[in-house]
């Protein structure tokens, strides 16, 4: 009878997943993060802009500010995943620095305000590419995230 030993199974399990580049992406976010959410953003705007006939100009200029934006939210959570880094180190010292910590959560939901602004600026630099009536279109168009109504899921 042949025994199977598990572990040089399991590594080598691990080491094809990891080849292939299915385990690293799962690990390498944060927890709650939903895979690459920037580009679903992106993507779904691009699908409704398209119904706009858009100009060349137009065109250029809402992929600039995609670009730019991009950047920006990149950024934004780098910052607040290095500040959850330090946030852990400090929630794990003997007392809790109370005070150091309230601090460092203000200033994670202060990067997180900017991170929702930089969004909403986004959409709104769009919008000032496009003509009033293609504004109008856009908000008409399924997709279109206005003010919730009372009833609507969180």
């Amino acid at each position: 009878m042949q025994r199977f030993y598990t572990l040089p199974i399991v590594c080598t399990v691990l080491s094809l997943l990891v080849g292939s580049g299915l385990v690293t992406s799962a690990f390498a976010r944060p927890a709650g993060h939903a895979p690459d959410r920037l580009g679903r953003f992106e993507e779904r705007l691009n699908r409704r802009l398209e119904r706009l006939d858009l100009s060349d100009d137009q065109r250029s200029s809402v992929q600039t500010l995609l670009r730019n934006h991009a950047k920006e939210v990149i950024r934004l959570r780098a910052d607040i995943g290095t500040m959850r880094v330090d946030l852990r180190q400090l929630l794990q010292t003997e007392p809790v620095d109370m005070a150091k910590a309230k601090q460092a959560l203000q200033a994670i939901a202060a990067k997180e305000v900017d991170l929702r602004l930089a969004h909403i600026t986004a959409m709104q630099d769009i919008r000032m590419v496009l003509t009033p009536e293609q504004q109008k279109q856009f908000r008409a168009i399924p997709g279109h995230r206005g003010p919730r109504r009372e009833g609507q899921g969180q």
